[in-house]
């Protein structure tokens, strides 16, 4: 398969803006029989970039506001092998951790690039003051499941103003 490597600003742009995967998704442009193709990334193809953070993103959100280390190394495992640039290096160095601290520490920076972006209607940024001189982080709207203190705290925060 052809490998598309977009900027990180136009991945991250896509990535929030459409949380569901489209009905009639435009396919891959097929490569001129002229031109040889040549791929100098050998990683495997990124999923669609409308459920890559939906679904791997929001699922570590959840799963560290639940306390669950291992879903949360998992989703963030996903994330890092179906994304690229920025927001992959974010994901891998937030699975590559030893406990939930550790992790939820590194996914402050991977959730600072998210929150930049700009979100469908049914989401929005999150802040919590509390956590490292205050951290955001991308949810669906509705009742907060902060994923800094988990359990102990989870609707520590509020959602900032569009």
């Amino acid at each position: 398969m052809k490998r598309f490597t977009l900027p990180v600003a136009t991945f991250v742009f896509l990535a929030l803006s459409a949380c569901a995967p489209t009905e009639n998704p435009t396919p891959p442009t097929p490569p001129k029989e002229s031109t040889p193709e040549v791929s100098v990334d050998s990683t495997p193809a990124e999923a669609p970039a409308s459920t890559v953070l939906s679904m791997h993103y929001m699922d570590a959100a959840a799963a560290l506001a639940d306390d669950n280390l291992e879903k949360a190394k998992a989703a963030l495992e996903a994330l890092a092998n179906e994304s690229t640039g920025e927001m992959k290096t974010l994901a891998q160095a937030a699975a590559n951790t030893g406990d939930i601290a550790a992790t939820r520490e590194r996914f402050k920076p991977l959730s600072a690039l998210a929150a930049k972006m700009e979100l469908p209607k049914d989401y929005a940024v999150a802040f919590c003051p509390m956590y490292k001189g205050g951290s955001k982080w991308v949810q669906k709207k509705g009742t907060l499941a902060n994923p800094y203190f988990g359990k102990t705290m989870l609707t520590c925060g509020s959602f900032e103003k569009s």
